[in-house]
């Protein structure tokens, strides 16, 4: 049986088994291309959220349905955006696939967003919630996501076998399946000493095997937030990725280096990080030499003055 033939049939539907079979083949597609396995569950989500919203087949879903989801209130224009994207996949995956005859987001406006700003936390709040009763393997994930600069999908899969202590670095698996080695960081090089050496330093518990997942990195470190008194809604544990950048170009280190260390493909993603120090804008003003103010206008030596 060729797959075509498999695929679910262009009907009304009522319940959500077809709408699963189809995210199930957009999966593959996904993984054959080679994106991100967090890519591909939030992108799941995502389109789930449109299902509950329209209540409708994948093929009856129009654009004013699109518009009118990406519209409602109470999102960011940033995850709008986002979320834009990954709809714009989906429908495109079921048009080039044949699961649909027309692709319903062609003529969906983009969606602007304003320039992003990092939101890192200080380091007396990664202080905080290093001392707040964290478990020690909550406290791990802290310290990487501050001093490796570390996404949560990568701390979650950290294993003994990616340190190389001849080198000091550690290898990772960043956006886009980037692998990297990057250097060790001396307090990463030693929490390196009391986790496991050959295995993921954070199994996945349960039944399931390997590692656990970046959303359990999440509520972890927010929970260790939380028992901080930190209640500022816009820090995340991504805010540690953010203190990272944040303390490399405070501590006035070449942006193409930051660049690298954080593993962006762009630079201008990097430079967000550089208009966040106000000692350094304070420095800058500060630079401009200074100079007398005259008391009086001076016409009345030069009756030729503007």
């Amino acid at each position: 049986m060729g797959v075509a033939q498999r695929k679910p049939q262009l009907r009304l539907i009522s319940d959500q088994d077809d709408w699963d079979l189809a995210l199930a083949y957009f999966e593959e597609y996904q993984r054959s291309a080679g994106l991100a396995e967090t890519t591909i569950r939030n992108r799941a989500s995502f389109v789930r959220t449109l299902r509950r919203s329209c209540g409708k087949s994948y093929e009856e879903v129009t654009l004013v349905d699109l518009r009118r989801h990406l519209g409602r209130p109470g999102i960011t224009a940033g995850t709008r955006r986002t979320e834009r994207g990954a709809l714009v996949a989906f429908f495109r995956f079921l048009l080039e696939d044949d699961f649909r005859g027309d692709d319903p987001t062609v003529r969906l406006a983009p969606v602007t967003a304003p320039k992003g700003t990092p939101r890192p936390f200080t380091r007396a709040q990664i202080d905080a919630m290093l001392d707040s009763g964290a478990y020690r393997k909550t406290r791990a994930m802290i310290l990487l996501g501050y001093f490796q600069g570390f996404r949560v999908s990568q701390i979650g899969a950290v294993h003994g076998g990616d340190i190389d202590r001849l080198t000091s670095t550690i290898r990772t698996v960043g956006k886009g399946n980037k692998e990297r080695r990057l250097p060790l960081h001396p307090v990463i090089a030693e929490l390196a000493t009391t986790m496991p050496a050959d295995d993921w330093w954070f199994p996945a518990r349960g039944t399931r095997t390997g590692h656990v997942r970046g959303s359990s990195v999440t509520d972890l470190i927010t929970k260790a937030k939380i028992r901080a008194g930190i209640t500022d809604p816009k820090l995340t544990p991504h805010s540690l990725r953010h203190a990272y950048g944040t303390d490399l170009v405070e501590a006035e280190v070449d942006i193409r280096v930051v660049q690298e260390l954080m593993m962006h493909e762009s630079l201008a993603t990097t430079q967000i990080y550089t208009g966040v120090s106000e000692r350094r804008k304070r420095a800058a003003v500060d630079a401009l030499p200074g100079r007398v103010v005259p008391i009086r206008s001076g016409r009345s030596a030069n009756p030729l003055a503007a």
